[in-house]
């Protein structure tokens, strides 16, 4: 079926008695988007942040541009997560998995290791 619409970095999608914001947050894919409601601040994340082993090294992820998208996520106010896949997760656990996310990327030798400069 041909698409009917197609999303882009900030449109909203207002259901009425509720609305989402899309995100675009590629490193999974080029084309990753999440869905953003905050007035409820919950996050429809799709494969962007799911609370199981990150698949960031497959043919079109990229791992810098995934540190990036967990970056900008740092700054967003989350209660609840919704992921593409695994269980539905809250606002400490989101802030944990990022966290160990980026920390990991930090340790030398890493595929797509985070260089902190002074």
């Amino acid at each position: 079926a041909e698409p009917t619409q197609l999303l882009q970095e900030g449109d909203v999608l207002d259901l009425g008695d509720r609305a989402f914001e899309v995100l675009h947050l590629p490193g999974h894919s080029p084309g990753c988007i999440a869905l953003y409601d905050a007035k409820n601040q919950e996050l429809f994340s799709g494969d962007v942040i799911y609370d199981g082993d990150l698949l960031d090294q497959l043919p079109g992820s990229d791992i810098p541009t995934y540190i990036a998208t967990y970056e900008r996520l740092q700054k967003l106010p989350i209660e609840t997560v919704y992921p593409g896949h695994y269980a539905t997760f809250g606002r400490d656990r989101y802030q944990q998995i990022m966290a160990e996310y980026l920390e990991a990327k930090r340790q030398p030798g890493c595929p797509g290791e985070v260089r902190v400069t002074a």
